[in-house]
């Protein structure tokens, strides 16, 4: 029994003992500022999102200069988004800022708001299970659809 309890002793002093090594997040210096970086800053292109500093030290994420488009944006490929999201939406690359839009399958029409995402505009998008609904996509299929911003 006194075998087991030295043991254990002697196991939480070695594990103890490699606290030196621990990462800065787990150190409380978390808040220390990094490094000067001797990288050259180069512009982002419009649209493109910008940290902001807080005055703790943090950063927040905002956009630049987003505009609204409107008019045909052409066709994507449009996939099942997520199903609890309720709402009939199109996740897009084709925009950059939220907008009211039309997407049309097969002749078939049906009001949206368009989200802008991430992606190349000829990337894929996502789809609210409403709006496939509405429009009669099958749910497992990858759709190609007419997008329009109004």
């Amino acid at each position: 029994m006194h075998k087991v309890k030295i043991g254990a002793g002697v196991f939480v002093c070695l594990a103890l003992g490699a606290c030196n090594s621990l990462p800065q997040w787990a150190t409380g210096d978390g808040n220390a500022a990094p490094a000067a970086s001797s990288e050259e800053v180069v512009p982002l292109p419009d649209g493109t999102v910008r940290p902001v500093s807080r005055p703790d030290g943090s950063a927040v994420v905002s956009p630049v200069a987003a505009t609204s488009v409107s008019g045909p944006l052409g066709t994507t490929i449009a996939s099942l988004g997520d199903p609890a999201e309720a709402g009939m939406w199109l996740k897009t690359p084709k925009v950059t800022t939220s907008q009211p839009g039309r997407v049309t399958y097969k002749g078939r029409t049906q009001d949206v708001t368009l989200v802008p995402i991430e992606g190349e505009a000829s990337a894929g998008s996502r789809i609210s299970l409403s709006a496939m609904q509405a429009l009669g996509i099958p749910l497992t299929d990858l759709a190609e659809v007419s997008v329009e911003a109004f």
